[in-house]
């Protein structure tokens, strides 16, 4: 049954989103005010909370905090993990992380020992093991991304600017997709383009993206991040700009963008975004950009594969903070690579089982 708060909380999807994936990275989210709630409705008591998971809604007392769950759930705001939903009495959201038994107990036990291989290996950090690769390896690494296959060929005919802006654009919303992204999103994405001509204006090419988000998941919140996006001064700059420019302005626009979206810097849609300007930038030749500083984009793959290396993480800042540590042994052995290399092989090797992973580099056993 339709409650008369469902239609407040379906309009904050954006940002109820952003505290989810606040909560799971930190545990617990930043406190927002949520008072225009009173419009829809005159309660004595505001206080309420719901807990929510992938598999469904706990009890919720309230009407408006069960409403707030039962859109959340609808939505599929949440892919994993089970989060509890707080409106306080002076009308303020929070979302807090809650940790299952088995999560806390195994960040006190060592991980079992599974085979004679995995214990040799553990002899070894995994930057050691990374470093046997070679740097055309990586290279090619990249190459095999979706974002990279899938979009190459539109870089010639749009020109660099207004490339790099579809690709920020399209790496902000790559979330909450109806399938894959090598299949359900990139190659969708890429039909689409084929059939428009090449857009002269960013609120061009939000006419063209539009027609594409309106058949998505959630499709209010994602028209309303691509708005966001390509009507902001950032998008106008970017739409002009020369390779050059971009380079030696990568980290501001980083900066920017997470400004223009109203969202932590960190946030995996955010980094994700910066990875595919990366991507932009060496589609035109461009290596000389400061990747360094921005976090590897966790998503379930990344934090799977993490788990599968032995390393005890307790939330996605842990993973954050593990592969950084990796990636700067890299660099410090020697080899030329940024978080955009390491992110797309983990992504791409993150779910695979041994044996596809020996397949995906049968050349040398470079993970097993």
């Amino acid at each position: 049954m339709a409650s008369k708060y469902d239609d407040y909380w379906i309009k904050r999807l954006d940002v109820i989103s952003d505290l989810i994936q606040e909560a799971r990275e930190r545990g617990a989210s930043r406190s927002i005010d949520v008072s225009d709630i009173l419009k829809y409705g005159d309660r004595k008591s505001w206080y309420g909370d719901v807990v929510v998971s992938e598999k469904g809604i706990g009890k919720g007392e309230m009407a408006h905090a069960r409403s707030l769950g039962k859109i959340v759930f609808a939505n599929k705001l949440i892919d994993a993990g089970k989060f509890r939903f707080v409106i306080t009495s002076n009308l303020k959201l929070r979302v807090e992380r809650l940790e299952t038994v088995e999560r806390v107990e195994a960040s006190f036990q060592p991980k079992k020992v599974e085979t004679p291989q995995s214990s040799v290996k553990s002899n070894y950090t995994i930057s050691a093991i990374l470093s046997a690769i070679p740097v055309e390896i990586w290279d090619r690494v990249v190459q095999e991304e979706p974002e990279w296959k899938h979009m190459r060929e539109f870089l010639e005919s749009y020109g660099f600017g207004r490339f790099a802006v579809l690709m920020i654009a399209a790496g902000l919303n790559d979330f909450q997709l109806k399938g894959k992204a090598e299949v359900a999103y990139w190659p969708k994405m890429r039909e689409l383009l084929k059939r428009n001509n090449t857009p002269n204006s960013p609120r061009e090419l939000e006419s063209i993206l539009a027609e594409f988000y309106a058949n998505e998941r959630l499709p209010d919140l994602k028209l309303r991040r691509l708005n966001r996006f390509l009507s902001s001064r950032l998008a106008e700059w970017l739409w002009n700009a020369m390779p050059g420019e971009v380079t030696e302005n990568f980290l501001r626009i980083w900066y920017d963008l997470a400004a223009t979206m109203r969202q932590e810097r960190s946030v995996k849609t955010i980094v994700f975004a910066m990875k595919c300007l990366g991507i932009a930038l060496l589609m035109a030749g461009e290596s000389n950009f400061c990747f360094e500083r921005i976090p590897i984009p966790v998503d379930y793959r990344v934090r799977e594969f993490t788990k599968r290396t032995g390393v005890v993480v307790r939330d996605d800042e842990d993973v954050r903070t593990f592969w950084g540590k990796v990636l700067e042994e890299l660099r410090g052995r020697g080899l030329e690579i940024n978080m955009i290399h390491l992110d797309s092989l983990i992504w791409q090797i993150g779910v695979l089982s041994k044996p596809e992973i020996v397949d995906y580099c049968p050349e040398q056993n470079y993970l097993y």
